[in-house]
C-alpha cells in the first residue's frame, strides 16, 4: 500500500527542490477528435470540482490530507499545497476521481483553487510499467516520491501548458 507517511514526510523538501520531467507529458493531441474529447473532459472535471473553490467544502468532502507545504521552483513556477484524498489513492486512473486537489495562497492569505492531480503509486503500478494515460497525456515518473503522476491546470491557466507539472502564473507568496 502507498506509504503516506514517507510521502508526507519527504514532499515538502521533495517538491521544493525536484523538478519533475515534463518531456514525457508533452505528447500532442492531434488525433482527429482527440482535442474535442480532452475539452469535454476538461470540463466534466471543472463541473465535479466546482464545489472546491470553497477550501472547506474541498476539506469536508475528503480532501483533507495536506501532503505538501506550498511547493514552487525559482524559476519554472509553482504547484501550490496538495490536499490528497487518501481512498483515491489506490490506483484508479479516472478522469472524474482527482487524487489531490491544489491549492495557491492568494495576496490575502485565502486558500485558491487551481488545479487537480492525478496519482498512481509505484506500489500499485511498478515504475517499469507502461505509465498510465488520461486526457491522451502519459503520467511521469516522480522517482523521489515513488508516484507516477499528471497535473492538470483546470482552474488557473498555465502559459507553459495544462498538463505541465509547474505553472509560472501560480506563485506561493
Amino acid at each position: 500500500m502507498f506509504n503516506v507517511f514517507a510521502y508526507l514526510l519527504s514532499a515538502t523538501c521533495v517538491f521544493t527542490f525536484s523538478s519533475c520531467s515534463d518531456d514525457d507529458e508533452a505528447q500532442s493531441a492531434d488525433q482527429p477528435g482527440q482535442q474535442e474529447l480532452i475539452a469535454q473532459m476538461l470540463d466534466e472535471v471543472r463541473d465535479i470540482t466546482a464545489a472546491y473553490h470553497d477550501y472547506d467544502a474541498a476539506m469536508e468532502a475528503g480532501w483533507d490530507t495536506q501532503l505538501s507545504e506550498c511547493v514552487a521552483h525559482p524559476e519554472l513556477g509553482g504547484m501550490g499545497y496538495h490536499y490528497a484524498r487518501m481512498e483515491y489513492l489506490d490506483g484508479r486512473v479516472n478522469h472524474l476521481e482527482p487524487q489531490i486537489l491544489l491549492y495557491a495562497p492568494d495576496e490575502d492569505g485565502n486558500m485558491i483553487f487551481v488545479g487537480v492531480e492525478y496519482v498512481v503509486p509505484f506500489e500499485i503500478l511498478s515504475p517499469e510499467a507502461d505509465p498510465p494515460m488520461l486526457f491522451f497525456h502519459q503520467y511521469h515518473q516522480n522517482e523521489m516520491q515513488g508516484i507516477w503522476a499528471l497535473h492538470v491546470w483546470t482552474e488557473k491557466e498555465n502559459p507553459s501548458g495544462p498538463f505541465l507539472d509547474w505553472n509560472p502564473e501560480v506563485s506561493c507568496d
